[in-house]
């Protein structure tokens, strides 16, 4: 959140120069950024470089700092919200499992008392071996957050996973580990389903009937809820957007398809949130071929309701959260209430369509987020990625409302 102070520690690995983006990024959104290095990351990119950029010294061990009469990670971890590793190297990872204190940015993270995130980088065999796995896995059950690495081209040529998430997505990922604590922010062990996007119903196989959504809001909540711990299947209408990290991904084209995918994965579920601005009609009789156009013809086509998605969700519920979307062009809350509780919601999320800053086709949205006690938040206007931080708190605050523990510690 603007005005927290977030520590960057640098490890290395040929990644670290995107930790320059990472660190300018989060000073666009008001927050001061100090870095440590370890000593492999200065054959990467120079100190000199994170310090111009954060206008702080920058240390690699504890004996270079200038204010030697308070022991230097103990200062700068009592002085910081949050601890960020990016990139986060195999070595630096298995330190952090295992406690391993032999140098500054390690021993800082003992020290430090607070939310702490990993962005690992690395070649394929190196993130798919079961060392790092299992390291991994460690940090996750102690609630440190962990941005996915991607799929893509490596820095031996090779094409794999163990790419690092692209700067805006860990930016976006360190801005909500800086809303809530680590202990309350845990989705280890929780499947998430997210559907997202149009749909399209084809008139004939060029002209079909859908809307302008872009698919941004729930691709947004289903990363979010990935990152922190989640297992996470986004059920896609069709989109132009990137496949987000540590996602499961089902391509979808029409309602139908639509609703088959997310009923089959909502049995599995423990919160199921329907994003996807479903089409609500399609064309009875679609034809096969392309219907030609006669000059002075007139053309009309009869239409039928797609299957009410939220509605079979709803009856299939038992212990599930639910969380619907609400588009709405004016008296917002009032009708966005009435689908709540007509749907049989735990929670809505409602928002303007059509109103310049807010809903279809922009970076950007403001909501209000309704659940079936009559409480309401209202989020925004910020970025899709930060409205879908508050979903996600939302849907763990009703959870906790309700005594509903998530499987990691009802085990």
């Amino acid at each position: 959140m603007p005005g927290s102070r977030v520590l960057l520690v640098v490890t290395g690995s040929v990644a670290a120069y995107k930790a320059c983006e990472v660190l300018r990024r989060l000073q666009d959104r008001d927050v001061e950024v100090r870095v440590a290095m370890t000593q492999n990351a200065g054959k990467f990119v120079s100190s000199l470089t994170f310090a111009a950029l954060s206008g702080h010294r920058v240390l690699v061990n504890s004996f270079e700092d200038e204010r030697p009469e308070r022991i230097p990670h103990i200062r700068w971890a009592e002085e910081s919200d949050a601890f960020c590793v990016v990139p986060a190297s195999a070595d630096f990872i298995a330190k952090m499992a295992l406690g391993i204190a032999d140098d500054f940015p390690s021993t800082l993270h003992l020290a430090f008392d607070g939310p702490v995130l990993v962005a690992p980088a690395m070649e394929d065999q190196m993130w798919q071996h079961p060392a790092v796995q299992e390291n991994v896995d460690k940090l996750r059950v102690r609630g440190v957050t962990i941005v996915q690495p991607t799929i893509g081209p490596l820095a031996s040529g090779r094409h794999g996973p163990g790419r690092l998430a692209e700067p805006p997505n860990v930016v976006d990922a360190i801005m909500e580990v800086l809303i809530m604590e680590p202990a309350e922010r845990s989705l280890v062990g929780m499947r998430v389903v997210v559907s997202a996007g149009p749909t399209r119903e084809h008139f004939d196989p060029v002209r079909v009937l859908t809307n302008p959504s872009t698919g941004k809001m729930g691709y947004a909540v289903a990363e979010a809820a990935a990152r922190l711990g989640a297992d996470v299947v986004l059920v896609s209408g069709p989109t132009q957007i990137s496949e987000p990290s540590g996602v499961e991904i089902i391509r979808v084209i029409n309602a139908e398809e639509m609703r088959c995918e997310m009923v089959a994965h909502a049995s599995l579920a423990d919160v199921v949130v329907m994003a996807a601005a479903v089409s609500d009609f399609r064309p009875v009789a679609p034809v096969p071929e392309k219907l030609k156009k006669a000059a002075g013809d007139a053309m009309s086509w009869e239409v039928e309701h797609t299957p009410d998605i939220l509605e079979e969700l709803r009856q299939l519920r038992g212990n599930r959260t639910l969380v619907g979307f609400a588009a709405e062009t004016s008296n917002l809350e009032a009708r966005s209430r009435e689908k709540l509780d007509r749907k049989g919601c735990d929670l809505i999320v409602a928002n303007l369509v059509g109103a310049g800053a807010t809903g279809f086709e922009v970076e950007t949205n403001e909501v209000v987020i309704l659940d079936r006690f009559g409480g309401s938040v209202i989020a925004g206007p910020a970025l899709k990625a930060d409205i879908a931080s508050a979903i996600i708190d939302a849907i763990l605050e009703f959870r906790q409302r309700l005594g509903i523990a998530s499987p990691e510690k009802a085990g």
